[in-house]
């Protein structure tokens, strides 16, 4: 483990950016969730509108921060031969593994479901909807079926931030 007096400026500065870009970053995971949530209370084109500014704010806050959260914590552990950090240590490895598992599920699965989610609620705004005998259009039960995805990848990211918090805490292998 760090301690503080012993660590160079540089290091010490640089925990304080990984610790604050994950605390925008991740943070900002849990607010989005919630909000996005309430986009299905909406008219379609104000559902379309206020999920839009949801996906492009956390396009450009929480993604950013995240991957800045990584890239700084692998510049520590580059950096902390001297203070005991190596790539070889377990919690270093585990901590490597769900980062980029995390980035795979947010980048390959979750954002790609929002953007369809999003095309969706336009083409719902625009009237554009495929009728459908005795039940809902096709395009509301997409929209359902994709809702249901976005908050099962939503959990998932979750769960890994979780686990990457338990694994940084408690460093298993030291």
């Amino acid at each position: 483990m760090l301690s503080l007096p012993t660590v160079s400026f540089l290091v010490r500065f640089l925990f304080f950016l990984h610790l604050l870009f994950a605390v925008i970053g991740f943070g900002s995971t849990f607010v989005w969730a919630m909000l996005g949530s309430k986009a299905k209370e909406f008219e379609p084109a104000v559902a379309h509108k206020y999920s839009s500014l949801l996906f492009h704010a956390a396009e450009r806050i929480t993604t950013p921060f995240i991957i800045a959260t990584g890239v700084v914590g692998f510049v520590l552990v580059g950096l902390g031969a001297d203070y005991g950090i190596k790539f070889s240590q377990a919690w270093v490895s585990i901590a490597s593994v769900l980062f980029l598992a995390g980035l795979g599920v947010s980048f390959g699965l979750h954002q790609p479901n929002q953007r369809a989610m999003l095309a969706l609620q336009e083409k719902l705004a625009r009237g554009e909807v495929t009728p459908a005998p005795g039940g809902p259009p096709a395009e509301v039960v997409e929209l359902q079926e994709r809702g249901k995805k976005a908050g099962m990848f939503g959990g998932i990211l979750h769960l890994l931030f979780f686990l990457m918090l338990i694994d940084m805490v408690f460093k298993p292998g030291l």
